[in-house]
């Protein structure tokens, strides 16, 4: 059996990112990837690992979300 997961990363350069932890909620990554984020002024993203195959939920830098060329905002 295959487990969604969902996987904090931190950027290690241009678009090279470092798996740092997994967990099995959303809130969990995020609230770790918001905490490293603010602690040592980095970027990091949450990834979702799931049957269609990994994909980003999220990026953060300094605790706050970063928009990413693939988002789209309407309004």
């Amino acid at each position: 059996m295959i487990q969604n997961m969902f996987c904090v990363e931190r950027s290690d350069g241009q678009e090279t990112w470092v798996k740092e932890q997994c967990f099995k909620t959303e809130f969990k990554a995020f609230i770790n990837a918001r905490i490293q984020s603010l602690s040592t002024y980095g970027l990091y993203r949450v990834t979702y690992k799931g049957l269609g195959g990994p994909s980003e939920v999220l990026r953060l830098s300094n605790g706050k979300a970063v928009l990413t060329d693939e988002d789209h905002l309407i309004g």
